[in-house]
């Protein structure tokens, strides 16, 4: 289904029934098939709303990202939830869409019922810590598509959607190729908003002086083998600073 809210239109999936959780996923440049199934169990107690960013999957690529950051991507899911009719909701974010369930909690804090923050950190500022871990664990093919995303724009959504298949391994404990595949495939990939976010939003975000305004219950996920949010750097640093959180690793 589809919603004209804040300027834009968002292109969005809802199963389940009872407390509407929503579900923002990472990338950015990606879209939110690689929750599913994986999360669709999670529709036995709450309604799930899977949606696309601004300028993401199937939502609407706008000519130009300059005014779009962080808070136009939480205004957009806060214009969705008044879409819908929800008065609260349980957020879900996850990797840079736990960056952007971060800025929501912290300018819409009385919508929240509860908050969930998986595998994200509260700034990226430990670049060598990433590049290490990759290195220990990447092939030679794997890091050098991700020194090319990390090192130049994307040039269209086909060659975003080769890289982010060439380094999806990275994120798997047990690689399964059949699920990768899968996941890759189902996806509808954004050159454009991988290089803004990339370019213009990761280096300069930083929440570590604002999460203690975050008042919501908030449940914190962290993988232990996580190479890019890893829990030093990205779940324990979330839960330090966030007074009702709890944090599983």
């Amino acid at each position: 289904m589809e919603a004209n809210v804040n300027g834009t239109r968002l292109y969005y999936e809802t199963i389940g029934r009872g407390t509407p959780m929503f579900i923002m996923h990472g990338g950015l440049g990606m879209d939110h098939t690689y929750f599913r199934p994986w999360l669709d169990a999670l529709a036995d107690g709450v309604t799930l709303v899977y949606y696309d960013h601004r300028a993401n999957g199937r939502s609407e690529r706008p000519a130009s990202l300059d005014d779009v950051d962080h808070a136009t991507w939480a205004a957009d899911a806060d214009a969705l939830r008044e879409h819908l009719g929800y008065d609260q909701i349980i957020l879900f974010g996850h990797s840079y869409g736990g960056f952007l369930a971060q800025e929501y909690a912290i300018r819409y804090g009385g919508r929240l019922k509860g908050l969930v923050l998986s595998c994200t950190a509260p700034a990226m500022d430990y670049g060598e810590v990433i590049l290490a871990n990759a290195q220990a664990r990447g092939t030679q093919e794997e890091l050098d598509a991700l020194g090319a995303m990390l090192s130049r724009p994307m040039a269209d959504d086909a060659e975003m959607g080769e890289y982010l298949g060439a380094i999806l391994p990275l994120y798997f404990n047990r690689r399964d190729p059949a699920v990768m595949e899968d996941i890759g495939g189902r996806g509808v990939y954004s050159a454009a908003a991988w290089n803004h976010a990339a370019a213009n939003c990761m280096p300069v975000f930083n929440y570590l002086a604002n999460l203690g305004d975050i008042t919501a219950p908030t449940l914190v996920l962290s993988g232990a083998d996580d190479y890019i949010t890893p829990p030093a750097q990205g779940g324990e640093r979330i839960h330090a600073a966030i007074p009702r959180s709890e944090l599983v690793i």
